[in-house]
């Protein structure tokens, strides 16, 4: 059984940091342009429809400190492990990944629990390499036509913003220590 409470059902045009948006359009430049663009070049627009997690915070939302919200795409496990297994990924459907899913040590991706009442939404996981921007007077729009939402609670909204900052913050050293764990203790 889930813990009902990481969630809240709202509606209505204002957004926060951890509100899902349904099926929302995300708007995507067509084919690969080629740099430098043409003066009058002609792009091509695509709308994908996808489900969503605001990740800009509240504050900066609230007090108009945006023009643009950032989105990073929600997608049911299921399908994740699909896709994975497809891939050849076997890893995906262990214990010691889900493991590391539920206690945030999973780089790219966090973890969503179950919400059985409306509106519905399967265990998921917010998937941090699938980001997408839209205006914000846009996602306003959307979100007021778009019906009954969730939005996560604290602390689940402030463990999925830590988990976006760990993925950003992930630093490779130019150099290999691993001579350093190979030599082992230090003789006093």
């Amino acid at each position: 059984m889930t813990d009902p409470t990481w969630c809240e059902v709202t509606q209505g045009p204002d957004v926060l940091q951890g509100d899902l948006l349904r099926r929302c359009p995300v708007f995507l430049v067509g084919g690969t342009p080629a740099w430098p663009l043409a003066r009058e070049a002609n792009l091509s627009i695509h709308v994908k429809i996808l489900d969503a997690v605001v990740m800009t915070q509240s504050c900066d939302l609230a007090n108009d400190k945006v023009g643009d919200v950032l989105l990073a795409e929600v997608i049911a496990w299921q399908d994740v492990v699909k896709a994975e297994s497809d891939k050849g990924n076997a890893y995906i459907r262990s214990k010691d990944f889900r493991r590391k899913l539920i206690e945030g040590n999973a780089p790219g991706l966090s973890l969503l629990a179950k919400h059985l009442a409306d509106p519905p939404l399967d265990w998921s996981v917010v998937e941090f390499r699938r980001l997408a921007t839209l205006p914000k007077a846009f996602l306003k729009d959307f979100a007021a036509s778009a019906g009954p939402r969730l939005r996560l609670l604290s602390p689940y909204r402030e463990h999925l913003a830590q988990a976006f900052a760990r993925y950003f913050m992930r630093v490779g050293l130019p150099h290999d220590a691993r001579d350093f764990e190979k030599e082992g203790d230090v003789k006093v």
